[in-house]
């Protein structure tokens, strides 16, 4: 994007989120994406033709013409967050990793076809994320053995890898700094210390927040757009996360040590909801961030292996159940999905991060 006249731009990716820009005026201007998403704002002056949806993020082609007035609010960044979206179209891919050859099958939901690559071993943990910034998630693994990260551009399907941690660390990948960059990160349970690899340049993060017995968890609570750093205790069912935009912590207890924490935005207001998958019962119980309140529904057996997304792209967590091969998923807007992808051994992907 550039606009000339009182002030040059040069913006390849939004990078002014919405609210965030101060008002600006003057001179003629091309627009290369389209404009006013998510919050809006008020323009004002001059002709102006545009060849593309207004209103949509980053949905656009060319605009161009007259002078104009820009009141805030006109441009707005658009990180894509839906957790394991292979294809980019901001819903959750039907996945499964395959540990008997390291191979990761997922299913693209923009037009069903599927997708197979060899990138890891059976001893390696998954950490699929948008490594790159591109809005898609990638293949990418850690290996205890050796401590290293292996990332598969979503892009062009090259990699990279990198040391960061030890072999009793527990990796808890996430985007902790907000530049729209998974971040390598471990939690070692020897000091109860966090290790973070900010992508963005601000170095490592060294933080001590829980106890060796707890588990560690990657979800936005306070949803300021970074990872939180957050723990779940078995002993008393308690969680804790350290809220990014304050630095000030938080104790809840729900559930019981039994319980598989699946946190995610279940209520769409765009914050992690504290929430647990029971497996004796398969019921599903979640905490609204909203206030405090709770509810529960069952869905799925003893034997199910949770795997929460975002399959129907409305912005909100669906629970979900892997069974041997055959997928149950209850879409909040789609309705309920069964379908089968993957076969018994296999692990599915959006169960990652569910310790």
């Amino acid at each position: 994007m550039k606009i000339f006249g009182k002030i040059m731009w040069a913006l390849s990716a939004f990078a002014i989120f919405a609210g965030a820009a101060a008002a600006q005026s003057g001179g003629n201007f091309a627009i290369t994406k389209s404009v006013i998403a998510g919050g809006g704002g008020t323009s004002t002056g001059g002709a102006f033709e545009v060849n593309a949806t207004l209103g949509q993020p980053l949905a656009g082609g060319p605009s161009a013409g007259g002078n104009f007035s820009l009141t805030a609010g006109f441009w707005s960044a658009d990180i894509n967050r839906t957790p394991f979206d292979f294809d980019g179209d901001r819903k959750t891919d039907v996945s499964i990793f395959r540990p008997s050859d390291g191979s990761w099958w997922y299913v693209r939901s923009a037009d069903s076809t599927f997708r197979v690559f060899s990138f890891g071993l059976a001893t390696d943990s998954l950490q699929p994320g948008d490594w790159t910034g591109d809005g898609k998630t990638d293949i990418a693994i850690w290996r205890p053995s050796t401590g290293f990260w292996f990332v598969q551009r979503s892009e062009d399907n090259t990699f990279f890898s990198f040391p960061f941690g030890a072999s009793t660390d527990v990796p808890v990948s996430g985007d902790y700094d907000g530049d729209g960059k998974t971040d390598a990160a471990v939690f070692r349970p020897s000091t109860a210390t966090w290790f973070i690899s900010n992508s963005g340049g601000s170095g490592t993060s060294i933080v001590s927040f829980g106890a060796a017995s707890d588990k560690p968890l990657t979800a936005d609570f306070d949803g300021d757009g970074k990872t939180d750093i957050a723990v779940f205790r078995p002993s008393d069912g308690s969680w804790w996360y350290l809220r990014s935009s304050d630095g000030t912590f938080r104790v809840y207890r729900f559930g019981v040590g039994t319980d598989k924490p699946v946190p995610g935005d279940w209520t769409g207001d765009g914050k992690a909801d504290i929430a647990v998958w029971r497996p004796t019962t398969g019921e599903w119980f979640v905490q609204r961030s909203e206030d405090g309140s709770f509810f529960s529904f069952p869905f799925g057996a003893n034997g199910d292996v949770p795997a929460p997304g975002d399959y129907d792209g409305d912005g909100k967590t669906d629970a979900a159940v892997y069974r041997g091969g055959t997928w149950f998923v209850s879409r909040s807007t789609a309705g309920t999905l069964i379908t089968n992808f993957g076969a018994p051994g296999d692990r599915p992907v959006p169960n990652a991060f569910v310790p």
